[in-house]
């Protein structure tokens, strides 16, 4: 059997293509072939060299059009499976309809298509998504409760039934080898990912008046961004996930990573004293997870405004800590996520539970439970059997596997523009024309006709039907 691999948006190096990197290598120990298909929009991803694939990589240039990507549409198009691991975002419109059209070109592959987006925000940011979904034989969402899904299956009810929610991967015995023993772990407390509101790096910074004299405290991967350092004036510093607000920048030494991956001092960071947390923007995968397996825990501070976003799953960092370290996860994914088997995370021994302000609490938790082998052992064995129960490749590739087969093909796809006509009647007219339209989920299921325009939703005034007021039919 052969898998094309699709990165509409590019090869990114996150989360996103580290599922796809997993079950790319699974196939191939499976027997089967593989291809990677890399689109240029002309959009950088400094993660993405890190990714070593099984399978060749067919790339679609920036000044491609789509006649030029034809021999690699032709190479999708002699495999068994598609999988579409993202698209096109705003920020990439020039290359939005011709990846919409490379699509359409595929023909007798099993087309699945991920949405990865977990926020009403995010999801609404996938120009094209609903037609997309549209294309799909089997979708892939993060939630059946979500926003995502609620707009696939009233865009087109023929995915009833071919909707999965994303099986989030890992092969669990490669992480042995960073797995240190208590005696060989420091008093070590950190947080591993991108900055992210979602997940409050924040909690290293405010937790640090209380563990600072005992311990190593570390934001691994957490780079400078705006969003990093937050409101200068803001009133709310206690719940704040900004880590690099100017109030705790004089306590951070930051650490830099050369083009080879090697981690540096810059001149400004050695002349700080008197430091008490250590900063890097990103680092070469062996090093984190080696930092992570030596580490007493870990905050995974991920949760969501809403609690049906959440679905099955824990994110990849969640699930390393989950294998390598005492994991603290928040107090609202705890009390409102819900694992495979249908329990709340938080009725799971093993994991410590916080949230934002609880850090004096915390500290004193960690200091009470470094000096108890017996439970941080009892606690790290019980969250590392959680993954290997829920997360193993080779338990979950067998069963999406089989469902992507199982389904098969379907033949009931709809006509989006002929779909979105009652609400926008001059959407293939406007296409024709070379005008892309949008079908973000909050667009169709909201019924507004909009266009792109420089990167901005630009929303049209249709006429309204004759005959479908007293106004129209007189």
């Amino acid at each position: 059997m052969k898998v094309a691999f699709i990165f509409g948006k590019g090869i990114e190096g996150c989360g996103v293509t580290k599922g796809a990197n997993i079950f790319e290598s699974w196939l191939v120990s499976q027997g089967h072939e593989t291809i990677v298909i890399d689109f240029d929009n002309k959009q950088k991803f400094g993660r993405a060299k890190d990714t070593e694939w099984k399978s060749t990589i067919h790339r679609v240039e920036s000044d491609h059009e789509l006649e030029d990507a034809q021999p690699v549409l032709d190479e999708v198009n002699t495999c068994d499976i598609a999988i579409i691991h993202s698209f096109p975002t705003r920020k990439n419109g020039k290359y939005i309809d011709r990846f919409r059209e490379f699509v359409e070109g595929i023909g007798d592959p099993i087309i699945v298509i991920h949405d990865h987006a977990i926020t009403k925000n995010t999801i609404n940011r996938q120009t094209q998504a609903a037609e997309l979904f549209s294309l799909a034989d089997i979708g892939v969402t993060q939630s059946f409760e979500g926003y995502s899904n609620e707009c696939y299956l009233h865009t087109d009810p023929g995915l009833e039934g071919r909707l999965m929610e994303n099986p989030i991967w890992v092969r669990t015995g490669e992480y042995d080898k960073h797995r240190a023993s208590l005696e060989d772990r420091k008093k070590h407390f950190m947080y591993m990912g991108r900055m992210s509101t979602l997940k409050d790096p924040g909690m290293i910074c405010r937790i640090e008046p209380y563990l600072k004299n005992d311990w190593d405290l570390t934001l691994m991967g957490c780079e400078r961004s705006i969003s990093s350092i937050g409101d200068p004036n803001s009133k709310t510093l206690a719940t704040d996930a900004a880590p690099y607000h100017k109030s705790y920048q004089p306590k951070i030494k930051f650490v830099g990573t050369n083009s080879a991956g090697e981690h540096y001092e810059p001149a400004k960071e050695k002349e700080k004293t008197g430091t008490t947390i250590t900063a890097y923007d990103s680092y070469k995968y062996d090093f984190g997870m080696s930092q992570l397996g030596s580490s007493t825990a870990a905050w995974c501070g991920y949760r969501l405004g809403d609690p049906k976003e959440y679905g099955h799953r824990m994110e990849y960092t969640v699930i390393e800590s989950f294998l390598l370290s005492l994991p603290v996860i928040s107090k609202h994914f705890a009390e409102n996520a819900v694992s495979p088997e249908g329990k709340k995370w938080g009725e799971y021994y093993g994991p410590l539970i916080s949230e934002a302000t609880c850090e004096e609490e915390l500290a004193a938790e960690l200091n009470r439970i470094y000096d108890n082998k017996e439970e941080w052992e009892a606690r790290t064995k019980a969250c590392q059997e959680l993954v290997y129960n829920f997360n193993d490749i080779e338990v979950l590739g067998p069963k999406f596997l089989d469902f992507v087969l199982t389904k098969g093909k379907r033949r009931d796809n709809i006509n989006f523009i002929d779909r979105i006509s009652s609400y926008f009647p001059s959407a293939k007219q406007r296409r024709e024309a070379g005008e892309i339209i949008v079908s973000t989920p909050g667009s169709v299921l909201n019924e507004k006709a909009y266009t792109l325009v420089d990167g901005r939703q630009n929303e049209i005034k249709e006429p309204k039907e004759t005959g479908a007021t007293l106004e129209g039919f007189f």
